[in-house]
């Protein structure tokens, strides 16, 4: 569930939140719908990881 502030949503994701939503999203056998949801919290998960690039080795 996003976290959220009086004036909207936190700026950026919790990168334990995309993993898991990640690692739920591959049980579920492939299709159309699991490819553009993958891409979609790749997106989140970019926005969410420092700009120092260190949490690139910790993806799901």
């Amino acid at each position: 569930m996003p976290r959220t502030r009086p004036l909207g949503p936190l700026c950026c994701p919790d990168l334990t939140d995309v993993n898991d939503a990640i690692r739920r999203l591959m049980s579920r056998p492939p299709d159309p719908a699991r490819a553009e949801e993958y891409g979609r919290l790749l997106e989140l998960w970019a926005t969410a990881c420092p700009q120092d690039g260190s949490c690139w080795t910790t993806a799901a």
